[in-house]
């Protein structure tokens, strides 16, 4: 991450930890994965979506907010994930099993996991195979920048 993206990084993180007040967990991850300004599903973080802690193992199901047990989501990408939980468990599980492998990680997300996380962007946003509905896809494509992506892959 250059200057200029972490000092625009800390800015927003320090005006969401005042408007939102980010739970100790969730400002560990943020320091140990550094995730400089998306999420793990690869959406923007911005000042009108903030980062959100995401269970891996739900809270209902006895799930701790804790670092092993958690993803750094910004509020749509937890939105899209719980979407798919409901419309789409393959979808869902993938996810879940990309954040596993970034916890067993223990630090910033590196090439391989990038590309997957890219990946399961691309198979969801335009390609389909998630058969997810297009409004559903048209209404979260905002929060994301897959079209530069691309070019980049």
């Amino acid at each position: 991450m250059n200057k200029k993206h972490r000092k625009g990084y800390k800015k927003i993180v320090k005006e969401n930890q005042e408007e939102r007040k980010y739970s100790n967990a969730l400002l560990r991850m943020i320091e140990l994965y550094k995730p400089a300004d998306e999420d793990w599903m690869g959406f923007k973080l911005t000042k009108n979506n903030p980062y959100t802690f995401h269970h891996i193992r739900e809270r209902r199901k006895g799930g701790k907010e804790e670092v092993e047990n958690g993803a750094i989501l910004t509020l749509q990408g937890h939105q899209f994930l719980n979407h798919l939980d409901s419309h789409n468990h393959q979808a869902y599980e993938e996810y879940q099993e990309i954040f596993r492998r970034i916890n067993k990680s223990r630090g910033p997300i590196d090439a391989e996991l990038r590309e997957d996380i890219y990946g399961m962007m691309l198979d969801m946003f335009y390609y389909n195979l998630y058969n997810v509905s297009r409004d559903t896809l048209s209404y979260y494509e905002q929060y994301t920048e897959e079209k530069q992506k691309v070019k980049k892959l």
